[in-house]
């Protein structure tokens, strides 16, 4: 997984957007201690829920089942010094977030973006973490078939292609700058150019997961 980037955001290209008019609002937080109100989750609780979760497949005085160094928490948020995203900023124009990890020696990504909120859809793959762990509480192999899909998505190259920022040469987040990068790219790899035609439909391919993503 060394294309994943914590940040900006490393969305899988095989998991279509959720289109902002279809994003709704999380309820993930709680209660307070007189049983009113609902305090909204934040970006700190929705990342100790993710990593809380994931640490919960290794019993105690086991080897790790996911390695917390394999555990890439990706969003368009700033990060702190030990590369998790940090609460208490501003949400960035994607509410998109994405989460790699390594299960049992598998790559595996959860991704998720239809809540407003980077905060709401973390703690939304928290919740399907913990889903797929009572599965597997009941029957190994119905969560080994749940993950399945996750592991295709875990990286671009495992699906046959590199992600879009590696084949365009950018990490801007910018379409006009995306846009420009392409148009350079595609020249380059023109056959009239000295490219060939699979790099020309390779350019082309990652300036169509570009738009799907940014837009």
């Amino acid at each position: 997984m060394d294309d994943i980037t914590a940040s900006p955001l490393s969305w899988p290209p095989g998991k279509p957007r959720t289109s902002a008019s279809d994003r709704k609002n999380g309820r993930f937080g709680k209660r307070n201690n007189s049983g009113y109100g609902l305090k909204e989750v934040t970006v700190a609780d929705g990342r100790n829920r993710v990593t809380s979760a994931l640490d919960k497949f290794t019993r105690s005085g086991q080897a790790y089942r996911v390695p917390p160094d394999s555990i890439i928490i990706s969003s368009d948020l700033a990060l702190r010094n030990d590369g998790l995203p940090r609460s208490g900023q501003r949400e960035p124009s994607d509410p998109g977030a994405a989460v790699y990890f390594q299960l049992d020696g598998q790559n595996q990504c959860i991704p998720c973006d239809v809540y407003h909120r980077i905060a709401d859809n973390l703690a939304a793959i928290a919740d399907c973490i913990e889903a797929l762990r009572t599965l597997e509480r009941h029957d190994a192999s119905l969560m080994r078939a749940a993950f399945t899909g996750f592991s295709q998505l875990a990286s671009p190259e495992a699906m046959g292609r590199p992600h879009w920022r590696t084949v365009l040469n950018t990490d801007s987040r910018d379409i006009a700058d995306v846009k420009l990068a392409y148009r350079r790219e595609l020249r380059i790899a023109h056959p009239d150019h000295g490219g060939s035609s699979e790099a020309f439909h390779r350019v082309q391919e990652a300036w169509n997961q570009a738009q799907a993503e940014l837009s």
